[in-house]
């Protein structure tokens, strides 16, 4: 079997990118990335021309290896990685297909039987009131919902580019968690996301002041390039940090975990390198004891965390945003459904899906072998 032809097509919603690696079997596989999507979509085809048309798509590993160095001619990576993600991606669909097995077969089979799922922008449109906060924490607990994360706490802060934020304002993000906690108590885990928009002595001042009510992690307070001083947020404050939305490649995170900068990691799938990378970083991240709960944006993405996470033993939760379902489900052939906290694991080969004849309509560029 051989790639012979490389295709890939845009929506134009949310800026998704998708794969599709054609072989002379028959066979297509399909992958994606996502945001900053055109000049991954140009390196998707760079890489066509010289590692991927007339490859046996079978060699994963030779050829993430062969794009990565062709990369790392730039430097620290962004667009180069989340093309490497979305082919990466693709060649692991097109292996299941070719074996009829459901990816989390070839990658070891599974550790668990379904997969942990948090709800991500719990309280999206939700007044910030105290009954209202509390009556929509109670019913997402009667959903099935035992964890959770919300930007919306301290968002109002997150526009200061000096990274500051007052006793004042910090307190009335704390009074927000403390409403929740009042409202269910322990029996939803909430995680505070701040997109990376404090210094460390706002970080310190927010966590320490979320910390009596039990946070379940506060998500890159600061940029995360500092190890160190990520460190310092994590044992100055007290609460529990996840990291590595923003963080790609193994290499990227070994630092963060050497440094036991982090509690949680959470990694973009489509960003930091696809399946084959992931699944190196959470074996780095098991020899520390950390565990993940990748960031999850994509439909395509979401499948393959979703297989991912069903084999790796460090798995804790797969960020997932209801809010997303609808338009993820309308690009697909067939839903993704999910129930009482939980994603069940795909059945079909590869990935389990394949994108819907609405997005094959679209425009693509085609590169063939001559």
């Amino acid at each position: 079997m051989k790639i012979v032809k490389v295709e890939t097509t845009r929506s134009t919603v949310q800026g998704y990118c998708w794969i599709l690696l054609h072989t002379d079997s028959g066979l297509i596989g399909i992958g994606e990335t996502h945001h900053g999507a055109d000049p991954a979509e140009v390196l998707m085809h760079e890489y066509a021309h010289g590692m991927l048309l007339g490859s046996n798509p079978e060699d994963i590993e030779k050829i993430w290896q062969q794009m990565y160095k062709r990369a790392s001619l730039f430097g620290f990576m962004g667009a180069e990685l989340r093309a490497i993600s979305g082919i990466d991606m693709a060649l692991w669909d097109l292996l299941g297909k070719a074996l009829d097995l459901p990816v989390y077969r070839i990658l070891g089979g599974r550790t668990r039987e379904q997969v942990p799922i948090y709800f991500s922008g719990i309280y999206d449109g939700v007044e910030l009131e105290k009954d209202a906060l509390q009556d929509w924490s109670r019913q997402c607990v009667d959903d099935g919902w035992t964890a959770c994360k919300t930007a919306r706490f301290f968002q109002d802060y997150y526009g200061d580019t000096a990274g500051y934020i007052s006793a004042a304002n910090v307190a009335e993000g704390a009074r927000r968690l403390e409403w929740v906690r009042e409202a269910v108590g322990d029996d939803l885990e909430v995680g505070l996301d701040l997109h990376c928009s404090f210094d460390v002595p706002s970080a310190i001042r927010i966590g320490r002041a979320i910390k009596p009510f039990n946070p379940y992690f506060m998500e890159e307070p600061i940029q995360p390039h500092n190890p160190a001083a990520l460190r310092e947020v994590r044992e100055s404050s007290g609460v529990p940090i996840a990291a590595g939305e923003r963080i790609l490649s193994r290499w990227g995170f070994r630092e963060i975990i050497e440094s036991n900068a982090a509690d949680v990691l959470n990694p973009d799938i489509a960003w930091a390198g696809g399946i084959s990378e992931l699944r190196k970083i959470a074996t780095y991240a098991e020899t520390h004891y950390i565990p993940m709960a990748p960031h999850n944006y994509g439909p395509l993405s979401c499948l393959a965390l979703t297989h991912l996470m069903a084999v790796i033993p460090n798995t804790r939760h797969l960020e997932f945003t209801p809010q997303h379902y609808a338009v993820w489900n309308a690009w697909l052939d067939e839903p993704i459904e999910w129930a009482q906290g939980h994603l069940p694991l795909p059945q079909r080969p590869g990935l389990g899906r394949e994108l819907n004849a609405e997005v094959l309509a679209q425009p693509r560029t085609t590169i063939e072998m001559d």
